[in-house]
């Protein structure tokens, strides 16, 4: 375990340290962060316009009455509860074109506007424009996602470049209003970033027959796949835990996986915004399959960790799972992590990724084989697990079976924090004669 400890503070830790580090990496974090409030807005618009049964084939009773009056309800709101999911998560590759661009742009100390226009220009030239030359909106939503990271990222480099060059800088008199004379001294800069995407639609259109936004999503379709199957979901579930119990944050793996979470995410919200079961909708890893049925407590499955420290013999254990239980049960475990601690804790480790493990593989299974809904909604990555897992479902067998998992990873951390305890228990008793003699 030492050895193991040391190859990871030496190899893995440094290198996590800096793609956490790394400026797009933190742009990307905080463009979807900030776009929380889109996609938990749109989520529910979409979630209260879309009743999960359909009253005309239920049986009389209170269950009917009650769907039926759901319907009534969403044909009253349907027209503006669409707008309002089709501008916030319906619009997510444009969104993220911008929020990117905006912090790019931040962390550069570029305080102009521009680039940020440049940015969201630059993403409808790529993904916008049809064959025919005319507007398309078919990239708009999760399918331009990357697209739009790319491009925002291009167009912010080369305007930067191009404007730290002074590459056709326009100077003014002293007199001219300080907005025009900035906006003049970035005409060519940004009439060569114009160029340039115009030229990358162009060539893509001409020799593909299709957007360079297609292209893009032809190229990252592998990884989407292995990012939506089995095997990518568990590995990401082993990998999120271990790099936490050496104090690597779990956002180092997240972050540069959100494209492709929400990429899922918002393909599954279209499929059922058009009729499509939920049973059956394309895509299974999502962030809310991630941050429900996964991390139920926060990252190594905690939340049932948190339960048992509550009635712990320990002073010291219980008095952390006192304080621990609340934030933990809204995804919030720092206090159960540092304070028990999980980290660094040789007795932690095995059941906080087996915990993980379990939750990614189990969950994958009962949704392909139908069992529960797939998830198309997102309430917000702090909603407790078992509320989360209902309403990104609208399936009450997904809270019955979050609760099964949270019985299960307490199966698993029991014989582990069993033996914690009785450490924790046999050093409590040896302190307290000391204790009395300084009383």
């Amino acid at each position: 375990m030492e050895k193991f400890t040391e190859f990871i503070e030496r190899h893995v830790a440094p290198v996590a340290g800096r793609l956490g580090a790394n400026r797009y990496i933190q742009a990307i974090q905080n463009t979807f962060l900030t776009l929380i409030p889109f996609m938990t807005i749109g989520s529910m618009a979409l979630v209260i316009v879309t009743p999960p049964m359909d009253y005309t084939t239920m049986d009389p009773g209170i269950a009917q009455s009650f769907m039926q009056g759901w319907q009534a309800v969403a044909d009253f709101l349907a027209f503006p509860f669409t707008i309002i999911n089709t501008i916030t998560t319906g619009c997510l590759a444009l969104w993220v074109s911008v929020g990117l661009a905006f912090f790019l742009s931040r962390h550069y100390k570029m305080n102009s506007y521009l680039p940020v226009a440049l940015s969201a220009a630059s993403f409808i030239a790529t993904g916008f424009i049809s064959t025919e030359g005319a507007l398309m909106t078919d990239f708009i939503g999760g399918a331009g996602l990357f697209c739009a990271i790319v491009m925002s990222v291009a167009t912010v480099e080369l305007f930067k470049f191009l404007s730290e060059h002074n590459v056709g800088r326009i100077n003014l008199p002293g007199a001219v209003p300080p907005a025009l004379g900035e906006s003049m001294a970035h005409l060519v800069p940004a009439t060569l970033c114009l160029l340039a995407v115009s030229l990358v639609s162009t060539v893509a259109i001409k020799l593909t027959a299709a957007p360079f936004a297609n292209l893009i999503a032809t190229i990252v379709s592998p990884l989407v796949g292995a990012v939506d199957s089995p095997a990518g979901i568990m590995l990401i579930a082993f990998l999120m835990p271990l790099f936490f119990w050496f104090g690597i944050h779990d956002s180092v793996l997240t972050s540069p996986l959100d494209p492709f979470l929400y990429a899922n995410l918002d393909a599954n919200m279209a499929a059922y915004a058009a009729g499509a079961a939920a049973t059956a909708l394309p895509c299974t890893v999502t962030p809310p399959f991630v941050w429900y049925f996964i991390t139920i407590g926060g990252n190594g499955a905690t939340l049932a960790l948190a339960l048992l420290t509550l009635r712990s013999r320990s002073k010291q254990i219980s008095t952390i799972g006192k304080l621990g239980i609340i934030p933990t049960l809204f995804g919030v475990n720092e206090p159960i992590i540092f304070g028990l601690p999980v980290m660094y804790n040789p007795l932690m480790f095995v059941p906080s990724i087996l915990n993980m493990v379990l939750n990614a593989g189990l969950t994958f299974l009962v949704m392909d084989l139908g069992i529960i809904n797939h998830t198309f909604a997102y309430p917000g990555w702090n909603v407790p697990a078992p509320i989360g897992a209902l309403l990104s479902t609208m399936d009450v067998k997904a809270l019955v079976f979050i609760i099964g998992l949270i019985i299960l990873n307490g199966l698993v951390y029991y014989p582990f924090f069993k033996a914690y305890e009785k450490k924790k228990v046999e050093e409590e008793q040896a302190e307290a004669p000391a204790q009395a003699e300084v009383a």
